[in-house]
C-alpha cells in the first residue's frame, strides 16, 4: 500500500495530462534523481528509498509512492511537492 496518493481532477485531455506527466518525471528526475519510465498511460518511478506511479487518465492524474523508512519522516514534504508539481503542471 502507498504512503502518499495525490489525486487531481484536470481538463487537458489524456495526451495533454500524458505530457504533463513527463514534464513531471523530468522535473524530478533533475531535482531528486529520480529514474522512470512510461508503461502504457502511467509513469512509474524510483528512486533510493522511494518508488511510485503517475497513472494518467482523460480526467485526472494519481501518484502513488512508496517510502522507504529512511525517507518516511519526510512524508509531507514529498506530498507537498507532488501537490505543487500538479498545481503547476495539470491545472488548467
Amino acid at each position: 500500500m502507498a504512503d502518499i496518493r495525490v489525486e487531481r481532477a484536470h481538463t487537458l485531455g489524456k495526451e495533454a495530462a500524458l505530457a504533463a506527466a513527463l514534464r513531471v518525471a523530468e522535473r524530478m528526475k533533475e531535482k531528486a534523481q529520480v529514474n522512470y519510465r512510461v508503461v502504457g498511460d502511467a509513469i512509474e518511478f524510483e528512486r533510493t528509498g522511494a518508488k511510485g506511479r503517475l497513472t494518467v487518465a482523460a480526467d485526472r492524474v494519481v501518484a502513488e509512492v512508496t517510502l522507504g523508512l529512511l525517507l518516511r519522516p519526510m512524508r509531507g514534504l514529498v506530498e507537498g511537492k507532488i501537490e505543487d508539481y500538479f498545481q503547476r503542471y495539470f491545472a488548467g
